[in-house]
């Protein structure tokens, strides 16, 4: 083995890579698309702000003197918030037909029908409401019915919490008059009788009072987070199609070019071969990587959190190494099947778009159905790449990423060890040849 060699291997397939157009559309230019079109349309810049619906009203309760009414109810649709941002943008028709109309067009999320007497009913009984639930996009329907559900559940308890306390108020004054003073409810902990009656109303009204904090990762809700974990799905894809190809190409390039027999006839080694190919596809999937970074943090927006101090990050650099050798030693696995430049270019691709839409790089793992699910859980290349998002998106510490390290070496060894056997198979049958 000799370096001279290797590094000539190294220079001349890193030359060979940037010359291609092609090489630097698939290097560069395909994951900068896919980063892009995310940033912009997958998860456009409003991404992780409230919601606002457009609604429809149709109000037939106009001319009710009660102290609620359809008048009430449109207001405070209108000054209903969430997190600074309008709930509601309501829109007046004056008749269901018009507003359902609407809504089946998709220009509109839903719609209420108020109908007369609907403010009297509120005060003094149960009031009907109609609601319609529409859908302006595939994914809006559910979070629409979600939003509307909520909103009238919300409004139901304040309601109910208001005609409890003016019910509270008549029953002290009939109290004071008709029942003796200092009852107390044993079975209720001795309270008195006006707070056990208070307390048991509020139980009819919401029997349980939850209070809900909100402590989701920031991951998961801040759009630069988000596109952070985007960033290193393209990663993930592009080290993914672009290491096979490095891989199933390392032999059958050379037997195409003529030059297979000239080097092997030299005082080079096919081993110095293998390790200055293999140094070039290194180098070749950081100059990637490191690419995809720069236009996932500056253009997209995205969120990654570095410090050289920290031993993760570091870690997540050397599981990014580990999975760019295991997937150029599958490539050269697939070397044993694949016989020209194109059908191991062709092949490669296919297999590593594939892996990166069905294994949980690209796509996140809970989209997809349990069988599936069952892949990205045994793919050693998402281990690595959900080690590194944890590392750099979500703060997970060097202990709790060494097992992570620890299962991508084993697979990574494996797997360049039977890429070894096989680009040695290879070259065995292209000199046979």
């Amino acid at each position: 083995m000799m370096w001279s060699a290797i590094k000539a291997f190294m220079i001349k397939e890193l030359k060979l890579t940037f010359r291609s157009k092609a090489n630097i559309f698939w290097i560069i230019a395909w994951p900068a698309i896919w980063l892009l079109m995310t940033a912009y349309v997958f998860v456009p810049p409003a991404t992780g702000q409230p919601m606002t619906l457009k609604v429809g009203v149709v109000n037939y309760d106009v001319g009710s003197t009660s102290p609620f009414n359809g008048t009430t109810f449109i207001h405070i649709l209108n000054e209903s918030e969430y997190r600074g941002a309008k709930l509601f943008q309501v829109k007046i028709y004056d008749n269901e037909t018009m507003m359902l109309e609407d809504i089946m067009k998709g220009r509109l999320d839903g719609g209420f029908a108020i109908p007369t007497g609907f403010g009297k009913d509120v005060i003094f009984g149960q009031a009907k409401l109609k609601v319609y639930v529409g859908a302006r996009s595939p994914q809006s329907a559910q979070i629409t019915e979600s939003i509307l559900r909520g909103f009238i559940q919300g409004l139901n308890n304040g309601i109910s919490i208001r005609k409890v306390n003016e019910t509270m108020k008549y029953i002290t004054i009939y109290s004071e008059k008709y029942m003796p003073k200092n009852i107390t409810i044993p079975m209720a902990g001795n309270r008195s009788w006006m707070e056990f009656m208070k307390d048991w109303m509020m139980g009819l009204v919401s029997p349980i009072n939850a209070s809900f904090q909100d402590v989701k990762p920031k991951a998961l809700v801040e759009r630069a987070s988000i596109l952070g974990w985007y960033t290193f799905g393209a990663i993930g894809m592009s080290l993914l199609y672009s290491g096979l190809i490095i891989g199933s190409t390392m032999a059958v390039r050379e037997k195409e070019a003529g030059t297979l027999k000239r080097i092997l006839a030299s005082p080079a080694t096919s081993t110095d071969m293998l390790i200055g190919k293999t140094l070039s596809g290194l180098i070749t999937l950081g100059i990637m990587s490191a690419v995809i970074i720069i236009l996932g943090v500056y253009p997209c927006g995205a969120k990654i959190i570095w410090s050289p101090s920290n031993q993760a990050h570091w870690l997540a650099i050397l599981l990014l190494i580990l999975v760019s050798i295991m997937v150029i030693g599958i490539g050269m696995i697939l070397s044993l099947i694949a016989r020209t430049v194109e059908s191991a270019s062709n092949l490669s691709v296919v297999l590593g778009l594939m892996f990166a839409f069905i294994a949980g790089i690209w796509f996140p793992k809970w989209w997809m159905p349990a069988w599936m699910r069952v892949l990205a859980d045994v793919f050693p290349a998402t281990w690595a790449i959900d080690g590194v998002r944890s590392a750099l998106i979500y703060g997970v510490g060097a202990a709790e990423l060494t097992p992570t390290i620890l299962k991508v070496l084993v697979a990574t060894i494996i797997s360049y060890l039977i890429g070894i056997f096989a680009y040695k198979k290879t070259l065995r049958r292209y000199v046979m040849a």
